[in-house]
């Protein structure tokens, strides 16, 4: 089933909770899709400037990334209730031994990714004289932000998949 695809109502055998955040998800997809489609307008509009157009069009790929993860958390709803694997949803978090390759690798990762927010927060205080005639300052911003995100993901891998705690 495709995200477009994905019936706005609950499927039988949820919880409350369950449902709730069904309802949620889907509800934050429909209810951004005009918004969506406005950004996409105004990215391809011939009289927008050329750096509204590119960084719109930033917003539109993060944009999207969230629908699709919305529609993944929803077939991850679904797919629970039925006891079935849906290849659209998001995986589940499974425990068992722990993994030291996985945890080894996260680590090394984290350590790449710290020094990479090091280098950044520098690199955007050289930027610094080119504020106010580049993009430079912000895209760098927006790179740490996203260096922070992926500090975020590998901690999580390191100590939710890697290390799988006991339940």
């Amino acid at each position: 089933m495709t995200p477009t695809e994905r019936p706005t109502t609950p499927p039988r055998g949820l919880s409350i909770l369950e449902e709730g955040l069904y309802r949620h998800f889907t509800e934050h997809v429909s209810s951004e899709a005009d918004l969506l489609a406005s950004y996409r307008d105004l990215a391809e509009a011939p009289d927008t400037p050329e750096t509204a157009r590119y960084l719109i069009r930033l917003v539109v790929e993060d944009e999207e990334r969230h629908h699709r993860l919305f529609h993944e958390m929803t077939a991850a709803l679904g797919s629970g209730i039925a006891w079935a694997h849906d290849p659209d949803a998001v995986p589940e978090l499974s425990y068992g031994p722990p993994s030291r390759a996985l945890e080894e690798v996260t680590g090394r990762f984290l350590a790449a990714e710290r020094a990479d927010q090091k280098q950044l927060r520098a690199l955007r205080k050289e930027l610094r004289p080119f504020r106010d005639t580049s993009l430079w300052a912000l895209l760098v911003e927006l790179m740490e932000h996203d260096t922070a995100k992926h500090i975020r993901v590998f901690t999580f891998l390191r100590d939710h998949v890697a290390r799988r705690p006991k339940v």
